[in-house]
């Protein structure tokens, strides 16, 4: 839809070139030439920086899910040294794993929620499991300490992540570059000569602008589409979890 609509900028420009005295074109050609630098310039910038902002989105969400994953190994860890009373804190942390699942990766497209009411529930609920362990040795008090700071980070993580991910690049900004792009190409087809040459490169050069947008939108929604980032890792963990479960 947006290299339509860029396309359709360069058709503009080309049926003003008949709408318009050919004389007055002529007399238009170096301020058309100083205005499409211009926006060229504009446009080379602002899509070079889009295109690494929202690549740095979709940077930031990898490495958080990759610290996430060493966290969630940490407290298993820590859960593992407290013995067996502990043995159900991996159920909730199963539970709240499946959860985290669907919400990064289980939506329909849209950026990930997690509201405020619902990282308090998280944590009420690790944390009313914590209150229920009685540590009776200073490993168990050590290992009961570790599990609730890293609870406590894995939560935070997670609302984090899904509030990063809340709006990364607002509509009006793509909505505004999508402008540039057609006025632009209305320039070089105002300029063009009309003939089936100029008419197949212009739909390449509208493309192509187009292109660097999708990857815009795609990295900045990297749990979905092409460049989304893999769920193999919590998968994996939650079917460990849940062969432990089964097994207890």
């Amino acid at each position: 839809m947006i290299a339509c609509v860029i396309f359709a900028g360069a058709l503009i420009g080309n049926a003003l070139q008949w709408l318009l005295p050919a004389q007055h074109v002529a007399d238009a050609k170096a301020t058309i030439g100083m205005v499409q630098g211009l926006v060229t310039l504009l446009l080379a910038l602002v899509l070079g920086l889009l295109v690494w902002t929202s690549y740095g989105v979709y940077a930031q969400q990898l490495s958080e899910a990759h610290t996430l994953g060493s966290q969630i190994l940490q407290l298993v860890l820590a859960l593992d040294r407290y013995g067996p009373d502990a043995a159900g804190g991996r159920e909730v942390l199963r539970q709240e794993l499946v959860e985290t699942r669907k919400r990064f990766w289980g939506h329909d497209g849209g950026a990930p929620s997690l509201t405020y009411a619902q990282s308090r529930a998280e944590l009420r609920r690790m944390d009313g499991f914590f209150a229920g362990l009685k540590p009776a040795t200073d490993e168990q008090r050590t290992a009961l300490d570790t599990a609730r700071g890293l609870s406590a980070s894995i939560v935070q993580a997670h609302y984090l992540m899904a509030r990063q991910l809340k709006n990364p690049l607002p509509g009006p900004l793509i909505a505004s570059v999508v402008l540039w792009a057609a006025f632009l190409f209305c320039c070089i087809g105002l300029g063009a000569t009309f003939n089936a040459l100029a008419l197949i490169v212009e739909l390449l050069g509208a493309v192509a602008v187009a292109s660097a947008i999708f990857l815009i939108l795609e990295f900045s929604q990297p749990y979905v589409g092409l460049f989304r980032i893999p769920s193999d890792g919590i998968d994996q963990v939650i079917a460990a979890l849940s062969a432990e479960s089964r097994a207890a």
